[in-house]
């Protein structure tokens, strides 16, 4: 006796929701990966800003090994969006230092390109996985879909399910979260032996050869807090360079931009 067919596709349903589900969920998991602030003094570029008892450290993430070691496969060096690590170290004594809001930025071939915000980062990051950011969450909620449907039935279906083709809020996702929390941070004095540190992100027409024709500047607000004058704005800039280069394979860099 043969089984009916209705069984049969029933079964067949089944397999292929719980594998479909089971892959999308594990694709859409996203591993935070730490990251650390050296003294500056054993960073790949060091510099110590004349006139004071600052000293910089900066190391630029531009090859698609560096990013993805970083952030893993989110679409960063795939739309040039370039983090750069910057660690500042103040030594002197009774000093108080800080970032100037809106100095940070990169100079490429005398064009400036400020740095972005990580919610910025996050949505052009966002765009490099179209198409296959729409087909993974269409692909995802069909498998949704399909669960709820054979596991409670038709009736039990929840309509309110987002969209597959809307973007997420990047406060709502981890990969979003980590580039706010790997940020440099807006509100950052430093005192005597302090130290601060942090990504910017910038997004630029990218060439890794042009990396070393490329300045990285900020100004920073330096008080002293044993004399009554007013604080003194100190420029920064640094030349950025590397010998790194990215080594990718389009192929691979397909696939992990679907999975």
């Amino acid at each position: 006796m043969t089984d009916s067919p209705r069984p049969r596709r029933l079964r067949l349903l089944s397999l292929a929701t719980v594998f479909v589900f089971a892959i999308t969920a594990c694709s859409s998991f996203y591993h935070f990966r730490p990251l650390s602030h050296p003294d500056p003094r054993w960073m790949p570029i060091v510099e110590k800003i004349p006139g004071t008892d600052l000293t910089i450290g900066v190391r630029t993430y531009h090859t698609a090994q560096a990013t993805h070691a970083l952030f893993g496969h989110q679409g960063l060096w795939r739309e040039h969006v370039i983090p750069i690590q910057v660690v500042l170290k103040e030594d002197g004594a009774n000093m108080e230092t800080s970032l100037v809001p809106h100095s940070v930025f990169l100079s490429v071939l005398k064009k400036n390109y400020r740095n972005i915000s990580p919610a910025e980062a996050f949505d052009i990051a966002w765009q490099a996985n179209v198409p296959y950011q729409n087909a993974k969450q269409v692909l995802y909620y069909t498998g949704l879909i399909l669960f709820t449907i054979v596991t409670l039935g038709l009736g039990s279906m929840i309509w309110v399910l987002p969209s597959p083709f809307s973007q997420p809020n990047p406060a709502q996702t981890p990969f979003g979260r980590d580039l706010a929390y790997k940020a440099f941070p807006a509100q950052a004095p430093l005192y005597a032996h302090g130290k601060a540190g942090g990504l910017f992100y910038f997004h630029i027409p990218f060439n890794e050869k042009l990396l070393s024709r490329t300045q990285f500047s900020l100004q920073l607000r330096e008080t002293d807090l044993d004399k009554k004058l007013p604080p003194r704005i100190i420029s920064v800039s640094v030349k950025l360079t590397s010998r790194s280069r990215s080594k990718v394979n389009p192929l691979m860099e397909i696939l992990h931009g679907f999975f």
